[in-house]
């Protein structure tokens, strides 16, 4: 087998080196041997070529890219290191393909990774996905911070398309209680803690007040991504080098509700190219999820505020807010905040033995509810 060498996962487009702004813990010598194990045998599946590169990954995913020996374009080889990661690899598989199918237009469409390959039922379990081109959201923006806010825009103009294109509201309480009730048994049923007097008590508060919150007032419901931070959108900008051809220019460009120009985009237009990582999607989520994982995202990613501290400061003011989205109801925070703990929880069991992402993320907002008057309604 050959490697061309072990780049940053940001190169590979699709797996995320930090969960809630904390990293995991990479695999030890025995992980990176039966890493190199399942390349060997990933290759004898998928037939001639050669490996590019091998992401440091840390997560349960390991990524690769591979060019096929007919010199056809490189792909994305993504290989599951535990059940949990094959199930998430299947609904990310799975929801990509329904909202390919269900979206009319062509521009949304062409921003999910097409899948070539899915042997996940395999041994090795497989998923090989079409490489998009761009630089994702949170690297552009640890080169180039002033872009937060031509960032923002275009990530919200892409949320209210694609919302706007499969949604409605809703005030179900059935499907308020489907949203709330899975994600709250993942937490009680992954994290000791939550199993406690305190973290019972916290996860109650928490559901009852969502589930008022949800029922009382109309919810938007449309295809959520479930996962919407800065590192799963892939873009374009003038002054950064895509691994793709360049932004496209003239009326086509102009009119295109994914490029942003004009005042909002001063130091130069953003493209979105990509929007990777589905594994959390939803066809009848709660569409607020995604503008505040956006928001709570950039928190961490531009004043290094982890996702726990932003919530509890939201709980005690009422409020989510940040320059770049505006300022979001509280249910909005609370809701992306279960749908991100839950999410890491299910697809990785090393979250719940991480002791500072437990501190600094998960307890520290039960901890408050348990604790403190209700939220302000």
């Amino acid at each position: 087998m050959s490697v061309g060498g072990r780049v940053p996962v940001y190169e590979l487009m699709g797996v995320r080196e930090v969960a809630g702004g904390l990293l995991l813990v990479p695999p030890g010598p025995a992980g990176r041997a039966a890493d190199e194990l399942r390349l060997r045998l990933a290759a004898r599946e998928l037939g001639r070529g050669r490996w590019e590169a091998v992401a440091q990954g840390f997560s349960d995913v390991l990524v690769a890219r591979r060019r096929p020996a007919d010199g056809g374009p490189p792909v994305l080889v993504k290989c599951p290191r535990t059940g949990e990661a094959v199930r998430a690899l299947v609904r990310e598989r799975d929801a990509i393909a329904v909202l390919a199918s269900e979206l009319r237009p062509p521009g949304l469409r062409a921003l999910l990774p097409e899948t070539v390959d899915s042997r996940l039922g395999a041994r090795p379990p497989v998923l090989v996905q079409e490489v998009l081109p761009g630089v994702p959201g949170d690297v552009l923006l640890a080169r180039r911070p002033e872009l937060a806010g031509p960032l923002a825009v275009a990530a919200l103009g892409l949320l209210d398309e694609l919302h706007g294109a499969t949604g409605g509201l809703s005030r179900d309480g059935r499907l308020v209680d489907g949203w709330l009730g899975h994600r709250l048994a993942v937490l009680s049923d992954r994290v000791r803690w939550c199993r406690g007097a305190e973290g019972t008590a916290g996860l109650l508060a928490l559901r009852a007040f969502l589930r008022r919150e949800l029922t009382e007032h109309p919810t938007e419901v449309a295809w959520t991504h479930g996962d919407f931070a800065p590192g799963n959108l892939l873009l374009r900008s003038p002054g950064t080098s895509g691994n793709g051809p360049p932004a496209a220019t003239g009326p086509a460009a102009a009119t295109s509700p994914l490029t942003v120009t004009g005042p909002a985009a001063a130091t130069g237009p953003l493209t979105v190219t990509g929007l990777v990582d589905w594994a959390d999607a939803l066809a009848d989520g709660p569409a607020v999820v995604d503008r505040a994982t956006f928001a709570l995202a950039l928190g961490w990613l531009l004043d290094g505020r982890t996702w726990g501290e932003q919530v509890v400061t939201a709980l005690r003011t009422g409020v989510l807010r940040r320059p770049e989205t505006g300022e979001l109801p509280l249910s909005a925070a609370l809701l992306a905040w279960l749908w991100h703990v839950s999410g890491n929880l299910e697809k990785s069991r090393r979250f719940a033995r991480n002791r500072v992402w437990l501190r600094e993320v998960l307890v520290p907002v039960l901890r408050e509810f348990a604790g403190s008057a209700p939220p302000p309604r």
